[in-house]
């Protein structure tokens, strides 16, 4: 029996197994972050300031519960946004995933990957490759400040539309700083698909939002291996929540079945729709088109660092022929909405109860942490204890769990 606070997450957490006849019969995350009553939080308030308030739930993931929410107010609003103002959100996903891939990949994942205790270590060990994490971050900084106003906590985007619109000029100094960070994603890719990660295989279903043309994050139907297929205003019949007594974070199947989001999910179900260029760069990595084993997730999020990348390349050039200042449109109706984006760590659900004068009656979010709580405890019940020594065996289970990259801070919201 054990129990240890995981290192190097976001958020804090520790993992408790339980020995029976040699193998683990019981395995359990325990969030240690509060609750912050975020929904509660939201009622009364009037509907635009839904996406503010949301994007503080998380230091790493505000862009995606800012867009997220925008999508579930608008839903309730029935407002529906001009391709430009997809393109612009979708731009600042494409930011907010490199921004939070490269973290996870460079200082969570690989001091223990490479033996080191921690970034710091790295940093002095191998200040290349500390480079490389900075050189991600902050093409992703850019990117996000340029079209959100700045990089942490999105100003100009709203219900609705945009405040503000980037220049030309600043579109083209993306462009340029993007086409040099794209080597250092393929640098990344090619280092991260070169380790030797445990052996593992593990039956699970996987759920993504999904588009039979894109390797989407903005939109489309949620989809899973299971051929389950619904749209995002349904969510509440597909996933369900249930309180554990062990954590402040509730847990969540799909009808029922441990199910897995995330980097590793979407490429299963998504990855031919990924760039030419990175398809072009799987095949000469020879890297198989699917996943079973859950420490390829790690190697998911360094496809999608490289993906992003090339994607946000494209969708600059767009932008940059045809950009021009939009009105925000306004509300036509009040009542009740959904929405789901992917977050770095999978599919993030929003949904709001607006009443005729523009309050918030009711709310509710559903993170991919929670979505993925079970899928991490299932997978350490597959680990033989007997194969390792006691501080391996912690190791080996703090990696499995880094693997699923987990932002406790979002779960316990």
């Amino acid at each position: 029996m054990t129990e240890n606070e995981i290192p190097q997450i976001e958020g804090h957490a520790a993992f408790y197994t339980h020995l029976k006849s040699g193998r683990i019969d019981q395995a359990k995350i325990i969030g240690l972050d509060g609750e912050r009553f975020v929904e509660k939080i939201l009622f009364g308030r009037k509907y635009w300031e839904a996406p503010i308030i949301t994007s503080r739930i998380c230091g790493i993931c505000p862009v995606i519960h800012n867009i997220t929410s925008s999508k579930a107010v608008e839903s309730a609003l029935g407002i529906e946004v001009s391709k430009q103002t997809t393109k612009l959100r979708t731009l600042m996903l494409c930011g907010q995933m490199i921004q939070s891939h490269s973290l996870h990949l460079y200082l969570l994942v690989l001091p223990q990957l490479m033996g080191v205790s921690s970034s710091f270590e790295l940093q002095a060990n191998h200040p290349d490759l500390f480079k490389n994490a900075i050189t991600l971050k902050n093409y992703a900084d850019s990117l996000i400040e340029t079209i959100a106003g700045r990089a942490v906590h999105p100003v100009s985007n709203t219900v609705g539309g945009f405040k503000s619109f980037p220049s030309i000029k600043e579109l083209d100094n993306l462009i340029l700083k993007a086409e040099s960070a794209l080597l250092i994603a393929e640098d990344t890719l090619r280092l991260f698909a070169d380790y030797k990660y445990p052996l593992m295989t593990s039956k699970m279903i996987y759920s993504a939002l999904s588009d039979k043309k894109y390797y989407t994050i903005y939109d489309g139907d949620i989809r899973s291996s299971d051929n389950h297929v619904f749209d995002a205003k349904d969510y509440k019949k597909y996933i369900i929540e249930e309180l554990m007594p062990y954590n402040k974070a509730k847990y969540a199947s799909l009808k029922g079945e441990i199910f897995m989001v995330g980097a590793m999910a979407r490429y299963n179900l998504n990855g031919k729709y990924l760039t030419p260029k990175t398809q072009t760069l799987l095949q000469d990595l020879q890297i198989e088109n699917e996943f079973k084993n859950p420490f390829y997730n790690i190697i998911a999020q360094a496809i999608e660092n490289f993906h992003f990348l090339d994607h946000s390349i494209e969708l600059l050039k767009q932008l940059i022929k045809n950009i021009k200042p939009e009105e925000i449109i306004q509300p036509k109706s009040f009542g009740e909405g959904a929405s789901a984006c992917e977050a770095p760590r999978g599919t993030l659900f929003h949904y709001y109860k607006i009443d005729k004068k523009g309050y918030i009656e009711k709310a509710d979010i559903i993170t991919p942490t929670v979505q993925n709580l079970s899928a991490m405890e299932n997978d350490m019940k597959l680990i033989n204890p007997k194969d390792f020594e006691k501080d391996e065996l912690n190791m080996f289970i703090e990696l499995l769990i880094k693997s699923y990259d987990p932002c406790i801070t979002c779960a316990t919201h």
